[in-house]
């Protein structure tokens, strides 16, 4: 179909293109500036520069451009900081680039040009403001060999701080490894107030009679738990754009670090205002602290964050007063040596040390009697004692996992030591300086969990052990003992109830099951449950056997101790009846008989030879076993040389030898006798080893 639009209508169109044409050209002018220009990337060769949506760094970058790439410059703006950025097309990408790395070309100038080289070697040129940025980020990561559940954290940095550098610090244990060496070291600590699954409730670090943790320095530091271990030693859980100060490379910088950047950390405590020194001088602790970490190489912004750690803000110690009663006229500002130990206070100690000790020492600057001497004391042993020696930054610092003795020569004790002195380090980095180019070493165990280790937050009483369990007219086999889940009663057949009694060590604790119970067969295992205040819970199971069950009669073990046919082995040396018979398990009760027919005390020590009697409720025994103690072969109840003359003559001539005879020689259970056991007997009775 033909449309005729007439004369007058054909104007009207025209004039509408036109319109048209004149808005985009306006549009274009307004956005993008009068012309077109070419530009050239001059980032350093191999690095790339982000293109963002908007003027700054702030923003999300949407692509990137390489050194030597040729961009159209199509707009320009100032970014809120007043710093210009360039709008560019590259690559079918428009967004921003700062102007620092374009370098806009002639018109004529289609290729860059020749670069030029100084003397030195180096490529010539103005220094730029802004660092370049490594080309290929997500290649990089995984060349440095970072886990993926790193990524996510360190993409978003590297967004915000494209100069930053992260380097892969690979440490040879296995994570949980790592965990269990830092805490046998017993030196991980936190505050006794902290809630309850900050703490542990290992045998020596908690008193499950009374419930109270045990103090390790002083009463109110207590020894951490291994899951809050876990979750400060899993670098995953501090890669924030503060938290990640902990694996800042500690070097002097004084391109980066400023006097002012020292009174930003230590603004708000009592540093920020002078103090007169012993000698009547004005110190100022800014310009001493960034003196000391001039001086000994240490970024003196780590140091005035161990302080703000170390002292509070009120700085009321008694190691920084100069009164202290008896160690007066001393100082000791980074706490070194500040432990309890003898008859020492904390206090006392660190400035015991702060005095050079019992000896006068003079290392690390002492004896520190004024406080310039020791601020400038303890940033020399800080510097000589851990950053020149590989614990180069908070983390390794607090958890030093590298070098030849890792898990010692930690700093400090309080498990949130290096976090929280990340979060001081940080406060003395402005944005600004944080443009600049910062290197951090951030840690990488084998063998990680999938996924970063929460932190605990579970709280209440742990404790969910009985103190005791019994029935009422009867005795338990084995004995009671809280660590002990498992238990045995024969009853007559005739029974159809007996009452359990249960008491739990802990008061908030809940137990379940105990009580009047009904026997409802021949066989019947009961369930006794506490539940601690934390949530934790613990089962003891009570079998309960009528003694007319198909099943009367077997006995078995809840320990070491291992029977064939009727022999009972793998008991040591000094083993008692009651040990013994804590350790047996039967459908009655257990007896020890001695060769003469008559029955051991709880107190006396079996021997080899001896009988392990089973007995029904009426005392009638139905089971006898004879006992095989490791090393005792000729049933002294002793392991002297006659032992190992017995074991080497049954080296060289088996056919007399009996089963328990073989059962005690056996010490490595290899299932016969050899010069292995003849060695480990030998070492047990020179003392030079021990039969376990």
């Amino acid at each position: 179909m033909i449309i005729d639009f007439g004369r007058k209508g054909i104007r009207k169109l025209v004039l509408a293109i036109v319109l048209v044409a004149l808005l985009v050209c306006v549009a274009a002018i307004g956005s993008f500036g009068a012309q077109t220009r070419r530009g050239l990337v001059t980032t350093s060769a191999g690095f790339s520069l982000n293109i963002r949506s908007d003027a700054g760094t702030g923003y999300t970058a949407i692509g990137k451009v390489w050194s030597g790439d040729i961009v159209n410059v199509v707009g320009e703006k100032n970014a809120s900081d007043g710093v210009l950025w360039y709008l560019i097309e590259h690559g079918g990408v428009t967004g921003y680039v700062t102007s620092q790395y374009i370098q806009i070309l002639p018109e004529e100038t289609t290729t860059p040009p020749e670069e030029t080289t100084t003397p030195d070697g180096t490529t010539g040129g103005e220094e730029n403001e802004e660092p370049p940025v490594i080309v290929d980020f997500e290649a990089y990561l995984t060349e440095q060999g970072f886990p993926e559940s790193y990524k996510p954290a360190l993409r978003e940095l590297h967004a915000l701080y494209p100069t930053w550098i992260f380097k892969a610090q690979h440490v040879e244990f296995d994570f949980y490894d790592a965990v269990q060496k830092e805490n046998e070291e017993k030196r991980s600590l936190v505050w006794v107030n902290s809630i309850s699954s900050w703490k542990s409730t290992e045998d020596d670090a908690y008193d499950w009679a009374s419930n109270t943790w045990k103090g390790f320095d002083g009463p109110n530091w207590v020894m951490a738990s291994k899951e809050i271990i876990a979750h400060y030693m899993d670098p995953r859980n501090f890669l924030g754009v503060n938290s990640i100060f902990q694996f800042l490379e500690q070097s002097y910088d004084g391109n980066i670090q400023t006097v002012s950047g020292v009174k930003k950390i230590i603004a708000g405590t009592f540093m920020e205002n002078d103090v007169v020194d012993t000698d009547g001088s004005t110190l100022n602790y800014a310009n001493v602290i960034y003196n000391a970490g001039k001086t000994y190489g240490v970024n003196p912004y780590v140091l005035a964050a161990m302080l703000v750690q170390e002292q509070g803000t009120s700085g009321t110690s008694g190691l920084i007063s100069g009164t202290y009663p008896g160690y007066e006229g001393y100082f000791n500002y980074f706490n070194i040596g500040a432990y309890a130990e003898g008859n020492m206070n904390a206090i006392q100690r660190g400035l015991w040390y702060a005095r050079g000790g019992n000896n006068g020492g003079t290392s690390n600057l002492r004896p520190w009697t004024s406080r310039l001497k020791a601020l400038n004391g303890g940033a020399y042993y800080y510097a000589t004692g851990y950053t020149n020696v590989g614990q180069n930054t908070l983390y390794l610092k607090r958890f030093n996992v590298q070098g030849d003795k890792p898990f010692t020569h930690q700093y400090m004790t309080n498990i949130q030591g290096a976090a929280s002195e990340a979060g001081e380090l940080a406060q003395g980095y402005s944005p600004e300086l944080r443009t600049t180019a910062l290197s951090f070493y951030i840690p990488v165990y084998k063998n990680m969990p999938e996924s970063a280790v929460e932190r605990p937050t579970g709280d209440g009483s742990p404790n969910m052990k009985l103190s005791s369990l019994s029935v009422t007219g009867w005795d338990l086999t084995p004995d009671f003992d809280p660590e002990t889940l498992e238990y045995m009663l024969v009853v007559p057949a005739s029974f159809n109830s007996i009452i359990i009694k249960a008491t739990a060590m802990d008061v908030s604790a809940k137990v379940e099951g105990a009580g009047e119970v009904a026997l409802n067969g021949d066989s019947c295992v009961f369930e006794i449950k506490v539940t601690a205040g934390n949530g934790s819970t613990r089962v003891y199971k009570l079998r309960v056997e009528k003694e007319n069950s198909e099943s009367f009669g077997n006995v078995s073990f809840t320990d070491r101790y291992k029977l064939t046919n009727t022999t009972v082995y793998g008991i040591v040396p000094d083993t008692t009846v009651a040990a013994l018979r804590s350790s047996l398990m039967a459908q009655g009760t257990i007896k020890v008989k001695n060769r003469d027919g008559y029955y051991k005390l709880d107190g006396e020590i079996v021997t080899t030879f001896d009988t392990i009697c089973v007995l029904t409720t009426n005392n009638v025994p139905y089971g006898e076993y004879w006992a095989s103690v490791l090393g005792d072969l000729n049933a002294d109840g002793n392991i002297n040389v006659t032992d190992l003359i017995k074991v080497r003559n049954l080296i060289l001539d088996s056919s007399t030898m009996s089963e328990v005879e073989l059962k005690s020689g056996d010490i490595d259970y290899s299932g016969g006798l050899s010069v292995v056991d003849l060695i480990k007997i030998r070492n047990h009775i020179l003392g030079t080893g021990k039969i376990s």
